[in-house]
């Protein structure tokens, strides 16, 4: 634990801050001078003076120092606490079942989206073809087994920036990058074949293990700047009906640029 002289000893105590955090700390300094208001709190990462990463949470106040002006700087470590209200909040946006993102982090998603994208972002929205069929044949136990392993399947195809949500029962969507419209139809593709060809496998008592495999249709379309959930989904929904009229697993993505579009009526 760091005595007030290790505190006082340095040249600033900005180091304890990462360097990203010093312009914004300096314009907190400069407005609390100026005003004499105390800064409100604000949570950053921080380094203890042996510098082991934390989160703190830090308060500036504008003091009389021997007739002068000097700023005073509370620092109060709330790591443990910032770390349980991220995984509560963590746990809150998955679903149970799959612990893919639900549909609530999905609508969060969007109102947070920007128009300075440098790559185009898709929505893709994916069922389970006949998936009523799977409960009803071989039980809601097996059925969530499928949904798991779907669910893996689409967990493992998302880049590190894209993400992967359950909007309940057989109902998915994703959410990725590509460069155009192609590039977007290629990349689900084969996310359709590998579903298509993973199996889930049971045992069952006094019986041979049954292999129980499924198909998926995709619906897509690209977003458009700062455009809401409902317009997008809108459009992906119309791609995935074409998909499961014209006879399931495959994918359509919609193309508002397209003369001759599916017929869906």
């Amino acid at each position: 634990m760091a005595c007030a002289e290790d505190v006082l000893s340095l040249p600033s105590i900005r180091v304890l801050f990462e360097e990203e955090h010093w312009p914004e700390a300096q314009r907190r300094y400069n407005h609390a001078i100026e005003t004499g208001i105390p800064t409100p709190p604000e949570v950053i990462n921080h380094m203890d003076l042996k510098g082991n990463p934390m989160i703190a949470e830090i308060t500036d106040k504008v003091i009389d120092w021997y007739g002068e002006k000097a700023m005073c700087t509370f620092v109060s470590v709330v790591t443990d606490q910032i770390r349980r209200e991220r995984t509560l909040r963590d746990m809150a946006n998955r679903d149970d079942l799959t612990n893919l993102y639900n549909r609530r982090y999905l609508l969060d998603l969007f109102s947070e989206r920007h128009a300075a994208q440098q790559r185009r972002q898709y929505l893709a929205m994916a069922d389970i073809d006949h998936f009523k069929r799977i409960n009803d044949t071989f039980g809601h136990p097996v059925g969530d087994l499928v949904l798991r392993r779907f669910a893996q399947e689409i967990e493992d195809f998302t880049a590190p920036d894209e993400y992967a949500f359950r909007l309940g029962g057989e109902e998915f969507a994703l959410l990725i990058w590509a460069d155009n419209h192609t590039e977007a139809t290629t990349r689900l593709e084969r996310l359709r074949v590998a579903v298509q060809d993973c199996e889930v496998r049971v045992s069952h008592p006094n019986s041979q293990p049954l292999s129980i495999g499924c198909t998926i249709s995709i619906g897509a379309t690209v977003l458009e700047a700062t455009e809401d959930f409902l317009t997008a989904s809108l459009r992906a929904d119309e791609a995935l009906y074409i998909a499961k009229k014209t006879g399931r697993n495959r994918v359509i993505n919609y193309d508002a640029s397209a003369e001759d579009k599916p017929d869906i009526g």
